[in-house]
């Protein structure tokens, strides 16, 4: 009887002791819990993160936010056009024996999903951002991201109320570039002055030299853009390029030991400007020729030249376009289609042709239709595609008046790839670009 007692009062103690060691627990997650939470509140100005992959795949993202007591976030970023603010909520809160922020509802946070390209955007589109505190840092505040596997540091800063007042800046510089990605090229000038134009890419915010393996990551600046990885150029190391010449197309330049890089907008691709590819025409070619099934796909055509010149509807296209060109500077527009039951068919109009300024420029049009069978073109149940002919027409002479820069190009387009290729655009509509044999003379 003493023994089972003796076993009883073992148990009761036991029992007590781990009562009391939870209760220990919990209220040590609880204060925890309440000096993250004062952590986050402390600092008048908020907190600066800037968002980088931890493999540099991508450039740098910058969130400003301040934390309130009452579990609201407010956060403005340089991720997008707009800085306007967001207030969302935020809980802190222990979670496998660790303390996690998760940020709940949409933010900017949410928009690195889409943001970002590639690898690096994998475990980047959760419903609640979640971030598990590691500790304080001098008076920074580190976290790891739970939304991707490697679990990557996170850096909170502490803000400055310049930080808040310079995020528009960051937004204007980073905007242009951006948005007009397909328009920014990169001029390299050295210090004997011999020049070199790059295409470039900006996915993610890593600035990419085309055709080359040059690329280096790219945050905001109060001045233009930085470098998070120095970008080398004629065996210089760029850090920043300072932004000039307005905020809708600006310019991005600097120079290191003689060797200049200026990222620059241009409407026209600066390989036209330089070409004299313009006069084979009557020399070695004496027109261009475009099959559509055969150029609708190409890189080259735009979207824009293939839907208003050649696109009829969902169905059809107008199967062939023709620039002639003939001595004395005259010059025929021909459009030319397969029609049931009718067979092949050309309409056209006339024009004259100049060859000055590297472009090719068409003048005096004549507006008089000429067909190989008006009774086929008039035919009432070929009436879309007759007036998708008479558009085009008048659109290839339209796009002309100011010129066409012409490029040829080191490529071929099949059935004939004998014929030369080359690349048009044009001047006055830079988003009418257009890919065409040259017809050898």
């Amino acid at each position: 009887m003493k023994k089972i007692l003796f076993l009883a009062a073992l148990a009761l103690l036991a029992s007590c002791q781990k009562n009391d060691d939870d209760t220990s627990q919990d209220e040590d997650r609880k204060e925890q819990n309440k000096a993250l939470q004062n952590e986050l509140t402390s600092n008048k100005d908020g907190w600066k993160l800037t968002y980088i992959a931890e493999d540099g795949s991508t450039g740098g993202y910058q969130f400003l936010m301040k934390f309130g007591d009452d579990g609201t976030v407010t956060m403005t970023s340089d991720i997008s056009s707009t800085t306007t603010p967001t207030a969302t909520s935020y809980s802190t809160q222990e979670k496998n024996g660790a303390l996690v922020l998760s940020f709940i509802g949409q933010n900017y946070l949410h928009q690195l999903a889409d943001a970002i390209k590639g690898n690096a955007a994998n475990g980047l589109s959760g419903k609640v951002y979640q971030f598990q505190y590691a500790g304080k840092e001098g008076n920074n505040l580190k976290f790891l991201n739970l939304l991707k596997s490697s679990k990557p540091t996170l850096v909170f800063e502490p803000a400055t109320a310049n930080d808040w007042s310079n995020i528009d800046a960051f937004v204007a510089n980073l905007n242009p570039i951006t948005k007009l990605t397909d328009y920014y090229y990169l001029k390299v000038t050295t210090a004997t002055q011999s020049v070199t134009y790059y295409n470039v890419s900006f996915d993610s915010r890593v600035l990419a030299l085309k055709d080359t393996n040059i690329k280096a990551p790219v945050a905001a600046t109060q001045e233009g853009i930085a470098f998070l990885s120095p970008l080398t150029i004629e065996g210089k190391s760029f850090t920043s390029l300072t932004h000039s010449g307005g905020t809708v197309t600006p310019t991005y330049s600097a120079t290191v030991d003689g060797v200049t890089a200026s990222l620059f907008f241009s409407s026209i691709s600066p390989e036209f400007l330089s070409s004299n590819d313009y006069r084979d025409i009557n020399t070695s070619i004496e027109g261009f020729s475009i099959m559509t099934q055969h150029f609708k796909n190409n890189k080259f055509m735009s979207k824009t030249f293939y839907e208003d010149v050649l696109k009829v509807n969902n169905s059809t296209d107008l199967f062939m376009l023709k620039i002639n060109f003939v001595d004395a500077g005259e010059c025929e527009i021909q459009i030319g289609h397969i029609f049931a039951g009718s067979g092949f068919s050309i309409i056209q109009v006339n024009c004259e042709y100049e060859l000055k300024n590297n472009r090719l420029y068409l003048k005096n049009l004549d507006s008089r239709l000429r067909s190989s069978n008006a009774t086929a073109w008039n035919d009432a149940k070929n009436a879309a595609v007759l007036e998708k002919a008479k558009r085009a027409l008048g659109a290839i002479y339209s796009l002309g008046v100011q010129g066409y820069y012409i490029k040829k190009k080191d490529i071929v387009i099949e059935p004939l790839t004998d014929n030369p290729v080359y690349y048009l655009q044009s001047h006055e509509y830079p988003l009418y670009t257009f890919p065409a044999w040259g017809v050898p003379l």
